[in-house]
């Protein structure tokens, strides 16, 4: 019985396509209090943000990418100057307990949270006003 199991097993598990995704879970805690915590999912181009909790009431969040094109022409004559750039692919703000759902969401994606103030790519450092 074991030997017709496993080539069965082993068939079924062939046609299902397990992918590799990302969490993230950010928490900031104060004596021991958690005063800012959010989560994040990142599987396929879609994605889930959470903003689980906040002392302002609010997550800032900036989902960029790092676009690197080499010219063509740059590397055949040796020289990389090619043309690399933060590029931003949206930002958002969620209250205190609400989650966004995003599609077609491009690969090597990254992000930044803040609780103050919408944070500035790719520094993650909040905007200056």
């Amino acid at each position: 019985m074991l030997r017709l199991i496993v080539p069965i097993a082993c068939l079924l598990l062939a046609g299902c396509k397990f992918e590799a995704g990302l969490t993230t879970v950010n928490q900031l805690s104060i004596e021991g209090r958690a005063v800012n915590a959010t989560r994040s999912t990142v599987t396929g181009g879609e994605g889930e943000f959470e903003c689980l909790r906040s002392v302002s009431g609010r997550c800032h969040y900036v989902l960029f990418v790092d676009d690197c094109v080499a010219d063509a022409a740059a590397d055949a004559a040796g020289d990389a100057a090619g043309g690399c750039g933060t590029r931003v692919v949206h930002t958002f703000t969620l209250s205190a307990g609400e989650r966004q759902h995003l599609e077609q969401l491009p690969r090597g994606l990254r992000q930044c949270v803040d609780h103050d103030v919408p944070p500035v790519a790719p520094d993650c450092a909040g905007a200056s006003s």
